[in-house]
């Protein structure tokens, strides 16, 4: 990973936390306008459908799309205008029909996604999806324009992508009311008409352009739909083993379901700011590398990847191990949220967090073959991880109940990596790993380095205040720069791929006319 890569890293970061806190403010809107209510819960299941129909789908566009791009721009770069177009317009006239198929059988789909619903409160999920199935014609082409935002290094949009939907969502609320109800749909189309927009307008700065184009029969187009299938596969499988967790967790005493999703909550705000942020960033590094067949560099940027990923999640880890009950209080204990739920949210947070790594590390892994567009390797170790979860979860939930399924997701994580891999050394050679492992001790002996540091910070900090949030700051203050001072004393290497990104944001090279650089 070049310091340019490890740049994009940090604005994907930051640019993620902005959206999600924004994300926040949209929930926190609706519950002060609305309450838990008829209305909440129709506007609630009708802006899930168009999500989960195209989230899964567009995510693997996005991914072939990105990797077939970077190959014909190296390779056939005469075929790179035709292919954009093309994939496009396919997206758009498939878009187009899952909302005509939509139309014509909206009471039914509604029904698979709201069961329970009955009378003016299935009537009103229907109208507000009817409305907010209109968002499919620019969700689509979005995951498309996305990609080329990636490919020419243009992360700001991409990490930003969710903030104009979010403004309008929370205009929507802020001017509706229970009889004026059906403008919290128009907010969404709106919102994901502005996403688009500014997409759009940023990759045209970027060169873009696009024309109609029908060759969906030519090979560049097949081999996209023969990469998005099993990649999708993969995905939904992934769906697949939260809701096996979920059925199990169902059997178990009440809100044993709950904690699990309370848990998985938390590790999941660190894995789409940090994780994805990182995996998104070195993608179309990735891909370039294997276009120009330069699978030495290719192993390298993927074992420094990893290291910097193992740099962000180490200490998260640690921190969401030692202080769950704090978090988990913050975050979910108002209302009936009971001690004995905190307690046991916090049992899952923990074990959880056992295995963020790995399937931080994993996410990465599986970009890596996505780039030399080996899609069929991952969807088999999805195979393999959902058949291991179940047989975990069914082993550890006799002993340990709900943490046990939190435990099992961990332990199948950890295992399908090694796997992973094992797999990827057959394709590619030796990775090189005595430099990951080298980095890997001296972040272990920093993040014990913040935990003794951390832990007494926030003891003394609330004996006095009796405070939480201020106690948690000083502590996570703390922490990091005791983590960061021990990593720059240590000279670890990705801590100095990190500063030096920064740095150059910062301080841009003045280049000599006539002069140019480039990144392999």
């Amino acid at each position: 990973m070049s310091s340019k890569t490890a740049t994009y890293t940090v604005i994907l970061i930051f640019t993620t936390i902005f959206a999600k806190v924004l994300g926040f403010a949209r929930e926190l809107t609706l519950a002060y306008a609305y309450g838990a209510s008829s209305v909440s819960d129709a506007y609630v299941v009708a802006f899930s459908i168009p999500t989960i129909i195209f989230s899964g789908i567009g995510t693997a566009v996005l991914t072939s799309y990105i990797s077939i791009y970077t190959s014909l721009q190296r390779n056939r770069p005469e075929e790179v205008k035709r292919f954009n177009n093309s994939v496009t317009t396919l997206v758009f006239l498939l878009s187009l029909a899952t909302l005509g198929v939509f139309l014509l059988l909206e009471e039914p789909i509604v029904r698979l996604f709201a069961v329970g619903f009955e009378g003016e409160t299935f009537s009103r999920a229907v109208l507000l999806s009817k409305i907010m199935m209109i968002s499919v014609l620019f969700i689509g082409v979005y995951f498309v324009i996305q990609g080329y935002l990636q490919i020419y290094g243009s992360f700001f949009a991409v990490g930003m992508v969710s903030v104009p939907l979010n403004i309008f969502v929370v205009l929507s609320i802020l001017l509706s009311d229970e009889e004026h109800y059906a403008m919290l749909g128009w907010g969404v189309v709106a919102g994901y008409a502005a996403s688009w927009l500014m997409l759009y307008i940023a990759a045209k700065r970027k060169g873009y352009s696009f024309r109609p184009c029908f060759h969906f029969g030519e090979p560049n187009i097949r081999h996209l739909v023969m990469m998005v299938i099993p990649i999708f596969l993969g995905k939904s499988i992934t769906q697949l083993n939260t809701m096996i967790d979920r059925t199990i967790a169902s059997t178990l005493p009440e809100g044993s379901v709950s904690a699990l999703s309370y848990g998985n909550r938390i590790i999941g705000f660190v894995t789409a700011v940090f994780v994805v942020s990182v995996a998104t960033a070195i993608f179309p590094q990735l891909s370039r590398l294997s276009a120009v067949k330069n699978i030495r560099k290719l192993k390298s940027t993927f074992v420094t990847s990893a290291g910097i990923m193992s740099l962000i999640v180490l200490p998260i880890s640690a921190g969401a191990m030692i202080f769950s009950k704090e978090f988990v209080t913050l975050l979910f204990q108002r209302g009936a949220f009971t001690d004995y739920d905190v307690e046991r949210t916090a049992q899952v947070v923990v074990f959880y967090a056992i295995g963020l790594l790995a399937f931080s590390i994993k996410d990465v892994m599986l970009n890596v073959f996505y780039a030399i567009q080996d899609t069929v390797t991952p969807t088999v170790n999805s195979v393999v991880a959902l058949g291991l979860n179940t047989v975990l979860n069914l082993v550890l939930v006799k002993k340990m109940a709900h943490s046990g399924l939190a435990l099992a997701t961990s332990l199948s994580g950890i295992i399908t990596l090694i796997m992973l891999f094992i797999s990827l050394r057959r394709r590619v050679g030796p990775l090189g790993l005595k430099a990951l492992f080298l980095s890997l001790g001296k972040m272990l002996l920093a993040t014990v380095g913040m935990a003794l540091a951390a832990m007494p910070v926030y003891d003394f900090c609330f004996l006095h205040t009796k405070m939480m949030i201020p106690s948690l700051l000083a502590a996570v203050l703390c922490g990091a720069l005791v983590y960061g001072g021990l990593n720059i004393l240590l000279r670890t290497r990705e801590m100095g791929l990190l500063v030096v990104g920064i740095w150059e944001r910062l301080h841009p090279v003045r280049r000599t006319p006539g002069r140019s650089s480039g990144e392999a």
